[in-house]
């Protein structure tokens, strides 16, 4: 059995999945990160897990290829990590080199935002609209484009920074792009966490739960403009029917945030009004899943 590995590396998490030919999950595992590990670490910890979940699927395989999808930026033609910033300690490391000498096959890396953007397209099927967009809400945000049914790129290898657009919300921190009012400064775990402890002293689960007070219903409302001028930008640009909303801080953006901002996104002027919101309750594994599909389109692409 032919079979292809998907891997999604976050600044919390690694995900891993095994697919066969057609696209069916045989496998999938986790681990943590280990941010500021470093490459040794971290690559026997990859290495043995991966090999965990080809043993568990049985001895019938042929491991064709990998994929990976990693918070950016990294550089997808050299396959090398240039995160600092929510992956310390792998920063300048060889991804794609390092795992290739481990498995003796061709290993591709993207941006983990496309590869998330991969397998939500890939679970839709023929329903996908044309024009998405998808927001990777987790220690970060990632933002992938599709238009005319193409993950949009640039030129050079480097996936464009998007999750740094200025959101219209100024946060009293400044973050590592160099601003204080972009997405992810205001919308990302990190920064969700970081403000309501920070302002409150409390998880912000606790705080949106009883927003009892102005300062807390400012809170929430920071919160859901930013969320929704962001969609609203990107929607303008490149006249998106349908923005997924998936990684780790789905569940809270569910809960909290998204109901309001698709109310006021269909109030604007037609070109916004007619996006919605999509929140993926399985988008846990939508990245390491669109990672195996990168893994077995690209290997298809350059052996047959």
């Amino acid at each position: 059995m032919k079979v292809y590995c998907g891997i999604d590396i976050g600044g919390t998490r690694v995900r891993i999945i095994l697919i066969d030919s057609s696209k069916q999950i045989l496998a999938k595992d986790q681990f943590s990160t280990l941010s500021g590990s470093g490459p040794t670490i971290f690559m026997e910890k990859l290495t043995a897990t991966i090999q965990k979940i080809l043993h568990r699927s049985g001895s019938d395989f042929e491991l064709q290829s990998i994929g990976i999808g990693c918070t950016g930026p990294v550089d997808e033609n050299t396959g090398v990590i240039l995160n600092p910033y929510t992956l310390g300690g792998l920063e300048g490391f060889g991804l794609t080199e390092a795992i290739n000498a481990c498995f003796q096959v061709p290993v591709y890396l993207d941006n983990d935002a496309n590869t998330a953007h991969l397998g939500e397209i890939a679970a839709m099927g023929e329903a996908a609209p044309q024009n998405t967009v998808i927001l990777t809400m987790g220690t970060g945000v990632g933002v992938s484009i599709r238009v005319g049914g193409e993950i949009f790129r640039v030129p050079g290898g480097i996936h464009p920074e998007i999750g740094h657009i200025p959101a219209g919300i100024i946060s009293d921190v400044t973050c590592y792009c160099g601003k204080r009012d972009c997405l992810e400064n205001t919308t990302s775990g990190t920064a969700i966490n970081r403000d309501s402890k920070r302002l409150f002293g409390l998880p912000p689960e606790t705080v949106l739960d009883c927003c009892d007070t102005p300062e807390k219903q400012q809170f929430r409302e920071n919160l859901i403009a930013a969320l929704t001028n962001s969609i609203a930008i990107l929607t303008g640009i490149f006249n998106c029917e349908l923005v997924f909303i998936v990684g780790g801080m789905q569940p809270f953006f569910d809960k909290y945030l998204i109901k309001e901002a698709q109310k006021r996104l269909s109030g604007l002027e037609n070109i916004f009004g007619g996006t919605k919101i999509l929140s993926k309750e399985t988008s846990s594994i939508s990245g390491s899943f669109g990672a195996a599909i990168l893994a077995q389109d690209k290997f298809e692409r350059n052996y047959r």
